[in-house]
């Protein structure tokens, strides 16, 4: 039981540097000038993702105690809403 948890936690763990890896390659074809909102949408996405998992599976609050791991992910939700927001902003008003 506890080699299967094992792999099941690394097999998360390679999912994770993946994402991240993709994110920053992402980001980094914008080195100089503003992301595209199509590029900052698949960021704060992956971020959600990211943050998801970490909670879940890292934390081991799968199953157990909802509520706390519903408001560990709405704490990086809300900071990702507030990053497009801001992002948001500048194309309404123009």
């Amino acid at each position: 039981m506890r080699n299967m948890q094992t792999r099941w936690l690394f097999g998360c763990a390679i999912w994770l540097f993946l994402m991240a890896i993709t994110a920053s390659l992402i980001v980094s074809q914008w080195r100089h000038e503003a992301l595209p909102l199509w590029a900052l949408a698949a960021v704060t996405g992956l971020t959600i993702i990211k943050a998801r998992i970490v909670i879940l599976d890292f934390m081991g609050l799968r199953g157990e105690r909802p509520r706390l791991a519903a408001a560990l992910i709405a704490w990086p939700a809300l900071f990702t809403a507030l990053a497009v927001a801001k992002a948001a902003i500048p194309l309404l008003l123009s």
